[in-house]
């Protein structure tokens, strides 16, 4: 989803968004799957709009239904850390920031 600072109506309880964006902050310690998703809706704290909050529930139900999912270590895996690199050129909508992000693996588990 592309997130727009300027969209639809704004959110009746903002309290309310910022708690819960705050619980998904601290939940990335543990879910570095997370980390991309919830720092796009981190930066709409101050004015959150309807389609930020539709964002969230979004992400919200991505966490109900992978409780189970976890890192596996395989056993017969070589334990070495290996790292990938992607960079979104001017991607953001709102100001044409360019995005990048990475993963490290160690083994075949994924740690940041």
């Amino acid at each position: 989803m592309k997130l727009r600072v300027d969209e639809e109506d704004l959110v009746e309880d903002t309290i309310m968004y910022r708690r819960i964006v705050g619980s998904l902050i601290y939940m990335t310690i543990t879910r570095p799957d997370l980390s991309y998703a919830v720092g796009v809706v981190s930066q709409f704290m101050q004015t959150p709009r309807k389609p930020h909050l539709d964002a969230v529930r979004r992400i919200l139900r991505y966490i109900k239904h992978t409780l189970q999912c976890g890192i596996f270590y395989e056993v017969k895996s070589q334990l070495q850390v290996h790292g990938y690199m992607d960079a979104d050129w001017a991607g953001n909508v709102s100001d044409r920031r360019s995005t990048s992000g990475f993963m490290f693996f160690f083994g075949s588990g994924a740690v940041s």
